[in-house]
């Protein structure tokens, strides 16, 4: 009985490091050769695993770059915010030093158009193993650490739940990127994202 109790775990235990070892191998590709030039088949090598298991984890290519961006995010961007919160920014100025820090870590990436319609994807469209644009990267979190910090400067309405602001704003970036890909304007970043942020800003007061 407890033999048979402990096989789960383990096989959990071989599933996830087949799918780390795979990440792993699509991460060094996207970097080393463009998420372009990188194929399926080359993962599959560098992975050491065969076609039908990258498959079976992974069904396209785009699933794995969403977690690449995630990555991206987490250890690039992440990290940036809240000692930019200590310097006493409003809390437009917070959101624009957010936005573009995107930008620079990972929209600048190349193959780029393919970062935007993934993260489109993930909000809108989401794969059930990896539906919450906040797990692995903190980007709500981000936004509803800035929003908490207007509040308390008085910047930010207090008569709608933070969570629920949180969500507006994220969703309202993500569309505005998604549409920028739409129209092939993404080398009008900056000014997409401030023509945002003045909508933003009426609608906190």
């Amino acid at each position: 009985m407890k033999q048979n109790q402990a096989r789960p775990p383990l096989r959990e235990r071989n599933r996830q490091r087949v799918h780390q070892r795979i990440l792993n191998a699509a991460f060094e590709l996207f970097r080393t050769t463009g998420y372009d030039q990188t194929t399926m088949d080359t993962i599959a090598a560098l992975a050491e695993v065969s076609r039908g298991t990258l498959f079976n984890y992974f069904p396209t290519k785009s699933m794995l770059l969403i977690p690449f961006l995630k990555e991206l995010y987490f250890q690039r961007v992440r990290p940036e915010v809240l000692p930019y919160l200590e310097t006493q920014p409003t809390t437009l100025q917070a959101l624009r030093f957010l936005f573009i820090s995107i930008y620079e870590h990972i929209f600048k990436f190349p193959d780029m158009d393919h970062a935007i319609q993934a993260l489109q994807q993930e909000m809108f469209h989401p794969h059930p193993d990896d539906a919450d644009i906040n797990e692995g990267t903190g980007f709500l979190d981000n936004v509803q650490a800035i929003l908490e910090y207007g509040q308390r400067r008085g910047e930010v309405r207090t008569d709608i739940a933070l969570e629920k602001l949180t969500r507006y704003v994220g969703v309202l970036y993500v569309s505005l990127i998604g549409n920028m890909i739409d129209m092939g304007a993404t080398n009008k970043y900056t000014n997409e994202v401030d023509i945002l942020l003045a909508f933003i800003g009426s609608a906190f007061r």
